[in-house]
């Protein structure tokens, strides 16, 4: 999915810059509500992907068609209205430039937490790197970079400056990374999490508020944890580091110059460490790569909205080169050929589908993506 294409979907709205709690914008009892904002340029197709992460049934959904202008334009945008800070963002950029938009407010702070994927915050010459579930408090936004590897979801919170503690800013000066089980943490996530199903009757300023103010209080006490608490134990590193890696791989979908080298230099580690890190979960590289790969073809393969591309362009949308070996291994992993997969596909969906699927639904998927090896056309691996 080219997420550059989808970052020219979303119109900045009147409440696009984050407003002071209690002021204006938060009128007397205005009732907090749930917003979607859809890119009105997805596909059927991406939309349906989308389908398959969110779960709005309560809230409005807005199609907006001009460019967004904020940090992390996205195909979709899940706020409140009145928008107290918190939103969440479907598809986010991979590139952000945080100097450039208008999120990080003089004098506020700003909390991100990728639920997916692998963050890394860039500042001069320094690098950090959040995985999924794990938070970082931002306070400068000049010089701050961020790059997104395979975040399908990026939850972001501004706080307010008059609620920012030393212990706070502290933090966010060392760049300092949040374990995901940091207590503090997780509850600010299930209390985020019930505003934007709007469960919680936040109608009046006062409570609205008071909402953000608790929200903040949850990030003082997270940055107060001592720091030994928030480090990972040596089980949990070498998993975060092989979650990066597959999320670095997954992100280059197609890209079948790729190789098991490649992607240890990027993430700074031997080619040996590598292998180890997939050997621990029982497959190689290749093995991981390859079998990836067919799920996302088989993905492809069940979009109504795919129907009229041919079996060989999704073959090689996915990273194989050689269409007698993607159908061999479709086979041998499937039990069927591609073709038959779809036929089937097609068949399921008469009784089944309707006509049109609708925006937001429950669940939750993940995307996978494949690369290849540089010299080979058949879309094999080096492991």
């Amino acid at each position: 999915m080219d997420r550059g294409a989808l970052a020219n979907g979303l119109e900045r709205t009147a409440t696009g810059i984050i407003p002071e709690v209690g002021g204006a914008a938060a009128a007397a009892g205005r009732k907090l509500t749930p917003v979607w904002l859809i890119a009105s340029e997805l596909t059927p197709a991406e939309r349906a992907q989308l389908d398959l992460r969110v779960a709005g049934r309560a809230a409005r959904r807005l199609r907006l068609g001009a460019p967004q202008s904020e940090p992390f334009p996205s195909k979709a945008l899940l706020r409140l209205d009145p928008d107290i800070g918190l939103a969440s963002c479907f598809g986010p950029p991979e590139r952000v430039d945080l100097s450039q938009g208008g999120l990080l407010a003089a004098g506020g702070a700003l909390l991100l937490r990728p639920a997916d994927g692998t963050l890394r915050v860039e500042r001069e010459a320094r690098r950090v790197v959040v995985t999924a579930r794990e938070a970082i408090l931002l306070t400068e936004a000049a010089a701050t970079r961020l790059r997104l590897i395979d975040v399908a979801r990026l939850d972001y919170f501004v706080l307010p400056g008059r609620w920012l503690t030393a212990e706070m800013r502290a933090a966010a000066e060392a760049l300092r990374v949040h374990h995901r089980q940091n207590d503090a943490l997780q509850l600010l996530g299930s209390y985020g999490a019930a505003l934007m199903r709007g469960l919680m009757p936040l109608n009046t300023p006062a409570l609205r508020d008071m909402a953000v103010k608790y929200m903040s209080d949850l990030v003082a006490m997270m940055c107060e944890a001592p720091v030994e608490a928030d480090t990972r134990t040596d089980e949990d590193r070498p998993a975060s580091r092989l979650n990066a890696i597959k999320a670095e791989i997954e992100a280059r979908l197609g890209e079948r110059t790729l190789t098991a080298g490649r992607i240890a230099e990027v993430h700074g580690v031997s080619l040996r460490y590598l292998q180890k890190l997939f050997e621990g979960e029982g497959l190689t590289f290749s093995e991981f790569v390859l079998a990836r790969r067919l799920e996302r073809a088989m993905h492809l393969l069940q979009f109504p909205e795919e129907d009229g591309r041919s079996i060989s362009s999704i073959a090689f949308d996915v990273g194989f080169g050689d269409l007698s070996y993607f159908n061999r291994t479709f086979r041998r992993r499937f039990g069927m050929a591609p073709r038959a997969a779809r036929a089937k596909s097609r068949a399921d969906r008469v009784a089944t589908l309707p006509g049109d699927l609708p925006i937001a639904a429950a669940g939750a998927a993940g995307q996978a993506g494949l690369a290849a090896a540089p010299g080979d056309k058949s879309g094999r691996i080096d492991g």
